[in-house]
């Protein structure tokens, strides 16, 4: 008799099982089998023959087969077998791909992540529910499309091609690394940099700068050129820069970006560099169009420029300059703006210092003005710092009215006093946010500096390109983030199914099979061992959930009123349960004053959070062990709350050195005994939603450690 297909979503694990999993999902297929490994996947499937006689049979019988991964020169070799050897349809490559998937018309298995180069994950996620399924196609479509053909890819490799990439390199010491890498690479130099940008310079890359200048002596570097603006502060390193050979010009406004640009790469920061000081993050790309861009806002620049040595007698001789247009009138700016705007033949670029700065101009009139140019046929792109809801509501309001209108949202982390109006890219208006709290224009409003500067207008074109991309990116992310949620959530139900019947069924029979006047030890241990992995399912499944919930900030609590004493001695009597059953001589002890606790909180998760520590201290801890539960009352010395402190003090091994600094974050486990390390930070989550702290540390004479955590204390009534 045939049997009906039911869905299910099952977790094997040990590599045995894994490898008939993948075995028995790719028999099964009968259309496309479509695969997505990291780069260290192609080599296992050649290296574990039956796996690449299943790959091949497949293909004999017409299934389909694309597969992307990360080809490196390590892998290339295994990555050309599988297009001669398992005659894939198509391979293509993705730069850092993490993921391990495969996906069928009808199933779905996923490699566990965390396994060790050339061998087997350890274990494996199969599923054949449709939801999962279509996930997991919508997973691989979206890496697909993002993927770029093998044979270019390989081609790259074996002939040496630059690959074009533009990165943000992070933290100063790599910021001056990569620096000093784009310096003794390049074949001619140009630099636009704040004052404090040439003391960086004078600071950290003198030495090196002297190296090229070394090679311009030579013939062999083009050398060195350097826009700043000299002042009093720095006129002095101007003069030991001249003096080496660096060839620089003064201008008085400089654009808001620091760059230097070589003749294969540019960096560039839009950090002040104050006094000199390293930058912390750095824009870096080999792109032509960056390198063109920057090669001619630099020129420009640079053509109209002062002569450094002229710049430094103007300040000798106490001669001062200006040309920048200052409007202090808020009513004039504002007039100005709007000028500056209907003067625009192409394209308006408007960057908002905050949401509320948006609303002002909407109440003001702006969306009547953007009307008219975008009737003209002049493009407008708005960025706005906000959040997603307020971005929402924007568009409720705004967008539907105007659809040509592009208004994007950036992270509201970069709310600025500072807004930015670029025309055509020649023109520029910055205004100043006085008080971003006031809800009219002028009494917001501070100063306003206008300049037809066209550098000036394309470096801040260049910060809102960086910024449009940005908020782009980041929309991308989010929709990979609610897929990634939403496939955990799911997973994370469907494992819950199927483990409430086992649990049951088990007792059922465990309780009947007591009845039996046979020697029934034998069974009830088989029954033991499903029930007891049955509840360690369980608990994992409750576990992703949580995270999830607490992900998503949706973890809501049940607050009753209730005996803190009473709480722990009936979780202190189930795990006493628990070691009478394995038969071990280890000890619970609480030590626990007569005085009562009343507690308003949620009593199943204050519960969850210290059951969780008592089966840790009970893992880590050896048979003859002791474990000690204190609850002890304190008052906060800050604002006089009455607080009660529980510990669970364990004579365990201790915590991990390398874990402890990350013992309250996801996956902090290091531990041969088994654990996701997942329920720490669920605890953590679980005492600060209630007001409380929760910490740890190893004990003072070397024997085990300590966990603890606070909990506010209702007054007695």
């Amino acid at each position: 008799m045939k049997r009906k297909t039911t869905e299910k979503t099952d977790v094997y694990y040990n590599p045995y099982n894994v490898i008939n999993t993948v075995i028995d999902f790719v028999d099964k297929a009968n259309e496309r089998i479509d695969a997505c490994v990291d780069y260290t996947r192609p080599s296992l499937l050649f290296d574990i023959e039956v796996l690449k006689k299943t790959f091949v049979d497949a293909k004999k019988r017409g299934i389909k087969l694309r597969y992307v991964t990360e080809i490196t020169s390590e892998n290339m070799s295994y990555c050309k077998e599988l297009i001669s050897t398992i005659n894939v349809d198509e391979l293509r490559h993705l730069d850092g791909i993490k993921s391990n998937l495969y996906v069928s018309e009808k199933e779905y298995v996923s490699p566990g992540t965390i396994h060790e180069k050339g061998k087997p994950a350890s274990h494996i996620v199969y599923s054949n529910v449709k939801e999962v399924v279509e996930q997991g196609q919508y997973f691989f479509e979206t890496l697909w499309s993002k993927a770029i053909p093998a044979e270019q890819r390989i081609r790259e490799i074996e002939e040496g091609i630059i690959r074009y990439e533009t990165k943000v390199v992070q933290e100063q010491d790599n910021v001056i690394k990569e620096i000093v890498r784009i310096n003794e690479s390049s074949n001619e130099l140009s630099i636009c940099a704040t004052s404090g940008g040439m003391r960086f310079t004078y600071n950290y890359l003198f030495e090196v700068t002297n190296k090229v200048l070394d090679r311009y002596k030579k013939g062999e570097h083009k050398g060195v050129l350097y826009i700043t603006n000299i002042d009093k502060d720095n006129v002095g390193i101007a003069k030991i820069l001249l003096g080496s050979g660096v060839k620089i010009k003064h201008f008085e406004n400089l654009p808001p970006m620091s760059f230097g640009v070589s003749d294969k790469e540019i960096g560039a920061t839009i950090e002040k560099m104050e006094q000199g000081k390293p930058v912390q993050s750095l824009l870096v790309s080999n792109e032509p169009v960056y390198v063109n861009h920057f090669n001619s806002v630099f020129e420009e620049l640079w053509e109209n420029g002062t002569d450094a040595v002229e710049r430094i007698k103007t300040i000798e001789e106490g001669i001062e300059s200006t040309n920048i247009e200052i409007i202090e009138n808020p009513v004039e700016s504002l007039k100005l703006s709007y000028d500056v705007v209907r003067s625009a033949k192409n394209e308006v670029l408007r960057i908002y210092p905050s949401i509320n700065a948006f609303r002002r101009q909407v109440r003001a009139g702006a969306m009547h003005l953007f009307k008219e140019i975008l009737d003209r046929n002049v493009r407008v792109r708005i960025l706005i710092p906000a959040d997603d809801q307020q971005i929402i509501k924007i568009m409720n309001e705004v967008i539907l009215a105007l659809p040509e209108l592009n208004i994007r949202n950036i992270d509201k982390s970069l709310q600025t006093s500072i807004g930015i109006i670029i025309v055509d890219k020649k023109e520029s208006l910055i205004i100043e946010s006085r008080d971003d709290t006031r809800d009219n224009y002028y009494d917001a409003a501070g100063l306003a500096a206008y300049s037809n500067s066209r550098p000036i207008a394309l470096s801040y074109a260049s910060i809102f390109e960086s910024l449009w991309k940005q908020g782009e990116l980041y929309e991308q992310l989010k929709v990979h983030d609610k897929m990634q949620k939403e496939f955990i959530n799911i997973a994370a139900h469907e494992l819950r199914t199927p483990i409430q019947p086992i649990l049951g069924l088990s007792e059922v029979v465990s309780s009947k099979i007591k009845n039996i006047n046979e020697d029934t030890a034998e069974f009830s241990q088989l029954l033991d061992v499903i029930s007891r992995n049955a509840k360690r399912l369980q608990r994992l499944t409750e576990d992703i959930l949580d995270v999830t919930k607490i992900e998503s900030q949706s973890l809501h609590l049940k607050k009753q009123r209730f005996s803190l004493n009473d709480l722990i001695l009936s979780v202190i009597s189930e795990h006493r349960s628990q070691i009478e059953r394995e038969q071990n001589n280890m000890k619970i002890i609480f030590t626990g004053k007569d005085d009562d606790f009343n507690i308003e909180g949620d009593k199943g998760r204050i519960s969850q959070i210290l059951s969780n520590l008592l089966s840790n201290a009970i893992k880590f801890t050896k048979e003859e062990g002791s474990i000690i539960v204190s609850a002890e009352q304190k008052e906060e010395e800050d604002d006089n709350k009455k607080v009660v402190f529980i510990s669970v003090k364990d004579t365990g091994i201790g915590i991990d050195s390398e874990i402890l600094p990350r013992l309250f974050t996801k996956f902090a486990s290091k531990s041969e005994r088994g654990g996701t390390g997942l329920g720490l930070y669920i605890s953590k989550s679980i005492v600060e939603a209630h007001g409380g702290k929760i910490w740890a540390e190893n004990n003072p004479d070397g024997k085990g450690a300590t966990f603890a955590f606070s909990l506010p204390v209702l007054s007695n009534r």
